[in-house]
Order: structure tokens, then sequence, then C-alpha cells
């Protein structure tokens, strides 16, 4: 039997080009999934990303109409949800029989929503996909019923029918290194603000976060680890096989959130004198001590999801940090020379202007000690606590669709991804616009737009000088605000 697992291109996707500072990660999720179908069965194992070059004005029908699979495996995002949707509706004309199996962080939290609205799919897997897929695989291969899969949603007799979920999958070393991609194909450059790009490869240490965020939809999994030597193990075989590797970019949703894991893997990486960069993500409660280790193993940047300055949003948003420890980390990172980027969203449910001001009071405070602050605007994904309060607040409509059309003047205004609904509460869009731009002010009165605004100025400026007339519009006073709150937009999912 032959599976194809899928990644869509992003809405906005036309190719990525290795030459530039873009980054195209490997598609983590299908690597882990096809290397584990690899290892438990015999199963002929194809991925696609549609993210890649090679395939930018390409008709997915023209890679699809020779494909010979039984098994379709498509994963989303929320901001990618309508490109999935589309590519399932080709291959269902294309190959009627097959079946179309969809799975990742937007359709496991909208199972029933998706096989309403998408004839087209079969099945969607909710939760993580090792041991679903495996046993869906081996079910649909054997003619087997589909009530024996664990962790499934499908229709039956026109009725939505939900499995029961399956167990959390614990054997994490078990999943091999994905060795068949082409660094060639994914590209991976990460930025340290001060110097030029630098050649990465991405590696996740840990799945799942102990965190209940109530806007975030990865939150409260359980956290589970990968042996420290397998995560290093990992790491070593890409230096070693991509000669060119310097940095790595832990891609753990919250990567401190064990201090003794992130203790070992920084042992790991002194003791074996790999000399590496790398990044990570953490909530700001690291222990300060274990910030020098982390410097003394590589670690050169660290994105902290601050979310707020007022300690009510961030007890409402069970962010539960004290803003005291935010400040703390932030000048030990700088003190030690960790480049420290961090993450601020206004619009949190009853949020008023009181919260936003001591928002943009600590961006400033940390913006003075070095670090580089990012805004945006919350937004409502499924399966979070934020899209009930949107559904309870009349938000969102009580007969709102996933697969309903959207698309916001105001997401564009405010520079937000199109697709997503904003959460719009006691901050009206206007005062949204006005805090914006606010914070753009404040960022250029401090100096600490990122590195990529003031290259953009110095490349605005050369052309200038070049005789190039066109580039004297850059610097019209509108065109300069909706710049830098696009590159504000922090766009995590």
């Amino acid at each position: 039997m032959k599976i194809t697992l899928i990644q869509p291109p992003t809405p906005s996707s036309k190719g990525r080009n290795k030459s530039s500072f873009n980054t195209l990660v490997r598609p983590f999720s299908l690597f882990y999934l096809a290397g584990y179908l690899e290892k438990h069965t015999s199963f002929d194992i194809e991925i696609l990303d549609f993210e890649l070059n090679k395939y930018h004005d390409v008709p997915v029908e023209d890679v699809l109409c020779s494909n010979d699979s039984q098994i379709f495996g498509i994963t989303a995002t929320t901001y990618t949800r309508f490109e999935a949707v589309k590519i399932a509706k080709k291959i269902k004309k294309l190959f009627p029989e097959s079946w179309i199996v969809t799975g990742g962080v937007h359709f496991m939290h909208c199972a029933k929503d998706t096989l309403s609205r998408v004839p087209e799919i079969d099945i969607v897997v909710r939760g993580e996909g090792e041991l679903t897929l495996l046993e869906l695989a081996k079910a649909i291969n054997a003619g087997a019923d589909l009530e024996t899969v664990m962790g499934i949603s499908y229709r039956r007799n026109n009725e939505i029918i939900d499995n029961p979920d399956q167990m959390v999958f614990e054997g994490l070393d078990d999943i091999p290194t994905y060795t068949k991609f082409s660094y060639d194909e994914y590209p991976e450059y990460l930025m340290d603000y001060r110097k030029e790009k630098i050649p990465a490869i991405s590696v996740v240490s840990s799945r799942g976060c102990p965190n209940k965020c109530i806007f975030c939809p990865k939150g409260g999994v359980r956290y589970r680890l990968r042996s420290p030597k397998f995560v290093v193990d990992e790491i070593e075989y890409y230096k070693k096989k991509f000669k060119i590797i310097e940095a790595v970019n832990f891609l753990d949703l919250t990567f401190t959130a064990s201090p003794p894991h992130v203790t070992k893997v920084c042992h790991e990486i002194i003791n074996r004198k790999l000399n590496i960069k790398w990044w990570c993500e953490s909530r700001a409660n690291i222990p300060l001590e274990l910030l020098d280790l982390m410097k003394e193993a590589g670690c050169c940047q660290i994105a902290f999801g601050i979310e707020s300055g007022s300690p009510k949003i961030l007890e409402k948003i069970s962010k539960n940090v004290p803003v005291e420890n935010i400040f703390d980390v932030a000048k030990k990172c700088s003190d030690i020379g960790i480049n420290s980027r961090v993450f601020f969203t206004c619009s949190h449910p009853d949020e008023t202007k009181k919260d936003v001001k001591e928002t943009l009071n600590l961006m400033a405070k940390l913006g003075e000690i070095g670090s580089n602050p990012t805004f945006g605007i919350t937004m409502i994904f499924p399966g979070t606590e934020i899209e009930k309060i949107a559904y309870s607040k009349n938000i969102l409509p009580e007969d709102f669709s996933w697969y309903d059309h959207y698309e916001s003047d105001l997401n564009n205004k405010l520079e937000t991804l199109s697709n997503i609904p904003l959460f719009i509460d006691k901050l009206t869009p206007d005062m949204l616009l006005r805090i914006k731009e606010e914070v753009v002010t404040m960022l250029i009165g401090n100096r600490i737009v990122n590195q990529k605004f003031t290259d953009l100025v110095k490349q605005v400026f050369k052309a200038i000088v070049a005789g190039n007339p066109s580039a004297k519009h850059i610097f019209n006073k509108k065109l300069i605000v909706r710049y830098i709150m696009s590159k504000l937009a922090p766009n995590r999912q």
C-alpha cells in the first residue's frame, strides 16, 4: 500500500529563494510520520510539500495525476486550512476511491465542522498522528472496520462518529531521524540581528506543553521529552551531513519547561564541542542561573511569549508570569549577550486602555535594555478557550464555520493573517489601529525596531543615491508605518 503525506502551501506562498533570508522549515509532523511508518510497516511512503519552489506555479493535478496512493494524509494550520481543502477536493476528483485523511493543529480541533462542511475529507485524526495513522493504515489495508482505530472521527451513514481518543504517544525516541531530504530544498537561515544569515537546521527536543494559555491551540497537551542524547545525536548527524550547518533552531513550544532537561541538553552540546549557535522559545520564568549554562552551550537568542504587561491580563489569559520576572530575565539575557525577542499582543478578554498602557510601558522598558519587541492582535483559533469566549460574547456568530470564506478589512489594516478572525472585545477597531501606530512611534523613538528595518532603510538609501526615483516613495509616512506594522505582527501558529 502507498501513502502520500501532503503539506499545503501558505495562501501567499510563491516559492522561497534559497539565496534570500527566507527560511523554509521542513514539515516536521510529516517527516516524523513518514519515519515512524517506514520503521513499523513495509508501506511505501511519499511526502509532497507544496511549499517547495519546484511546485510553484505547477497545478496540483499535474503533481498528483499519476499518484497511486490509497491514502492521502493532509496536514494544515488554521492559516493553511483553505489550501488544504482545495487539495482534498482535487484529490477526490482525481481518485474518488482513495481515502483522504486530515490532521494537524487545525483539523484536530474542529473534526465535526470539517466532516460536516467538507465531504471530500473522509477521516480526521484528532491528536498526534504516529499511533493513529499506523493503526488506520493497517486497518484500511486489511479491510477492517474503522471503529477499531482510536483517535479518529469519520462519517458513517451520514452520521459523524468520534472514536475514543488515542493514548498519548510516549515513544519519542522511537521516531527515527528523517534523512530523505536535501538542504538545497529546505534552506534554513537564522538571524541574530547583528550578523549575516546563519545556515541552520531545526530540531525538536520535546512534545506538548504544560501551559494552558487561553489563546493557544497547542497548549494543554501532556509534556514529554526526547532523551538529551538522542536530541544532540540528531544535531550532530545533521551537522556532519550538511557541512555548512552552524546553528540550530529548537522548535519546542516551550524549550525551557523542564530545566533539568535543558541542563542535560546543554551539557551534551558542550561535552561534544559542537560549537553551534542556537535559538529557542520560552516562558519568562527561566532560572537565571540556567541562562548562563545556555549561553555557554551556544544559545544566542530566546523568543519569549510575554503577551501583556498587565498583571490582570496575564492572569486572565493564564500566562501567570509576574511582570518582575519578565524584566529580570530579559535584563539577564542582555547582560550575558543572549538576544531576546519579546512577543506582545493586545485585545484580550476584558482588556482596557489602562491594560494596554501597562503593556506599552513594559515594551518600552524591555526595548531600552536591548530586547526586540514584536506586537500583534489576539487571534481566534479552534480548540482554544478564546474561541469559547468568542462564541459566548458573540464575537463569533453561533453559525460560524471555519470553512466559510473569511477575509476582513480590519485584518488587512492591522497587518495580521487575513483569514483568521480577530478577538475584538473592549478595544474597538479604531482603538487598535491607534495603538498599533503608537507602538510604531514608540519603537522608532527608542530605536528598538529590529535589524531588518534598518537594513531596508539602508537599501532604499542606496537606491536613491543610485538614481532610482521609485525608491523615494518608500519614505512616505504611511508606507513606513505599514511596513513596520507587518514586521511587528507575531503570526505565531
